[in-house]
Formats: C-alpha cells, structure tokens, sequence
C-alpha cells in the first residue's frame, strides 16, 4: 500500500493543502464511504452533502467550497476539480505496469527482436522477428507483437492485445485489453458491377444486379499512430489497403471504437464508445465523436467538430460545427425539429378536428 502525505500530493495537483496537512492519505473513495486516511473526492455540492454520511476526515474539494464547515481535519481544495481527478487517480492507481521480471519465462521473443532498457513482458506474449520495444515499454499477458512492428517507449499493452505486421506506434501508447491494431480492412469486390454500386449511384435502385461471390482485397498497407495516443478495450485500427492507416498525436479512445481502411485522423481527437469510422474518411484535429457516431466512408470531417450520441454522418462537414441525428445536421436543428415532432400528435388531432369542420360546413 502506497502512502501519501497530503502536503505532498496537493503540490502534485497544483492544489492548497489546509488544515492538519501532514495527515496521510491511503486511498480515496467517494464521500460516504471514506473514513480515517481515505481522501473523500467531494468536488461537487451533490458530492459535498454526501460527505456527511459517512466519516471522512479527509476530502479532495473546489476552491470555493467552505471546508471548515464540514467537519474535516484537512482538505485539498483545487480550482479544477475534474482536471485534479487525473492526477490524482494516476498516482492511486497501482494496477499498471505490475511485475518483476524484464521478460517471462513462458514469453517467446524471436532472437531478431530488439527489446530496450526496463521494458517488461509478462507470461505468455509472443515478439515475432524484427519487432522493436522501446525503454520502459510494459506488455501484460497474451500479447502479440507481429513481425516489424515497433512499439514506442513507455507504452502500456495490456492483456491480449494484438499487434500486427509493420504497424509503428509512438511513445506512451496505452492499449486496453483486446485492442487489436493492424487486422486487415473490410475490403472485398465482385467481378461485375454488384448491386451494392448500383444502389450506392442511385440512391436506390440496385438496376437488376446479379447475386455474385465476393474477392479479398488485401491491406498491403498498415498502421501508424503517433505519441500519447489510448486505445479502449477490444477497439480495432484496421491497415491500409496501399497506404498507411494514420492515428495522430493525442487521441483517445474508448471502448469497441472501428476505425476502418486508410482512415486518417487528426490531433487530440476523442472517440467514444462503439463509434465506427468507414474507410478512407479523413477527421481534422480536435474531432469528438459520441458514442455510436457513425461515419461513412471517403468524408472529410473538419477541425473542432463535435457529433453527439448516435449521429450519423453521411456527408462532410465543415470545421467547428456541432452535429446530431440521422442524418447528421447542425444540433440546434435537430433538436428544434426534435420539439416540432413532439406536437405533431396534437397539431395531426388539430388537421383532423378541422378536415370534420370544413366537411360540416359544406
């Protein structure tokens, strides 16, 4: 167990330490359960009335917040709360990069790799032939690393991931359990036109199309993603058809996220849960996709768009703007004809009651 003095981890989150500030701080929990060294997060009022549940003497609070008022012996008060979270739970959190030994007995690494200064790869990870792994790099178990693929210092791979061939990624690359980066693409064609192209046309009419088999189109290309980039448990990062698919500095993602073929994407982009990105779509920096966005294939999505929840993108869209519904449209529009629907029982009860008037009347 990791002890902290409270002086100590309120420098680390630019916070003030008041009152007994030597105390020292064991874990932390949410207010009503925090007792003796646990630190009580309360940086919200709803959060703040908890603490009086339970018997916190500790609490991780807003600026602004009166601290003597509620019955503690110290407290850490920070103006950004939810900022002071990530560096508060890194420090708490001792579940990563666990292990002793550099490389397990029951790994296979190929006598071709090459494995840097402190990294660690834990039981049952294959490093195929040419593989490169930076300093300090940690590989949890069932890992697999193809050949030629590098793997930047300081990254974290957690259980089964899957690397594949020739993918390069940067430093502190975080990868949840099951990620799998470097699958081949989605690809596949028929040897005459398919009614597939021909809906795709017409918008429409598949034009008496042929059923027909499907060929592989191989992904000749692969995978590069820049530094500090995460990548949520069992999401996927398909390779290139001919070019390289492209992750850029910064990214996050969470869980079950599809990027497809040849997809490129910005800086600092955040990708939700279950959102799929089709292939050959471009995202500009700072791009957030809610959860279960989808994006069709070969758009342009600008700089600074933001999709909520379930949107679903059929056509580019331009820098900066603010996108909802299927089809996807500027949000203050779909919600305003969100509203719209929500009378249209009465105003259709209204048409009726008037359809009868004008009939009486004539």
């Amino acid at each position: 167990m990791t002890v902290f003095n409270l002086q100590d981890l309120a420098n680390a989150l630019n916070g003030q330490a008041v009152g007994d500030v030597n105390l020292k701080i064991t874990g932390a929990s949410e207010p009503q359960d925090a007792r003796g060294g646990i630190l009580a997060i309360a940086t919200s009022a709803d959060y703040v009335d908890k603490l009086r549940l339970g018997r916190a003497e500790i609490a991780l609070l807003d600026a602004e917040t009166d601290w003597q008022d509620l019955n503690l012996k110290a407290a850490i008060l920070v103006e950004r709360p939810r900022f002071a979270m990530a560096e508060l739970s890194s420090r708490l959190d001792s579940r990563w990069r666990v292990g002793e030994k550099a490389v397990h007995s029951q790994a296979v690494v190929d006598p071709t790799a090459q494995i840097a200064k402190g990294a660690q790869i834990g039981a049952f990870c294959y490093i195929g032939a040419g593989v490169v792994l930076g300093k300090n790099a940690w590989l949890g178990t069932h890992v697999s690393l193809a050949n030629g693929c590098k793997i930047g210092a300081y990254a974290t791979l957690m259980d089964g991931v899957r690397v594949g061939r020739d993918v390069q990624i940067g430093e502190h690359f975080i990868a949840h359990p099951g990620a799998v980066i470097g699958a081949d693409g989605f690809s596949f064609v028929t040897s005459e036109r398919s009614a597939i192209e021909n809906v795709r046309e017409t918008l429409g009419d598949s034009q008496d199309a042929q059923p027909q088999s499907y060929s592989r189109i191989h992904s000749l290309g692969s995978v590069r993603i820049g530094n500090d980039v995460e990548l949520g448990a069992n999401s996927c990062i398909d390779r290139g058809t001919i070019r390289d698919t492209v992750v850029g500095d910064g990214c996050k993602f969470d869980n079950l996220a599809q990027v497809g073929h040849n997809v490129k994407i910005g800086l600092n982009c955040l990708i939700c849960a279950q959102v799929g990105i089709a292939g050959s779509s471009v995202l500009g920096d700072n791009v957030v996709l809610g959860g279960q966005t989808g994006i069709s294939d070969n758009l342009v999505i600008g700089d600074n768009v933001i999709t909520g929840g379930a949107t679903k993108v059929l056509s580019n869209i331009p820098s900066g703007r603010v996108m909802l519904g299927y089809p996807a449209m500027k949000m203050e529009t779909q919600v305003n004809i969100y509203k719209s629907l929500r009378h249209l029982p009465r105003i259709l009860k209204d048409i009726a009651q008037l359809k009868k008037t004008i009939l009486k009347s004539e």
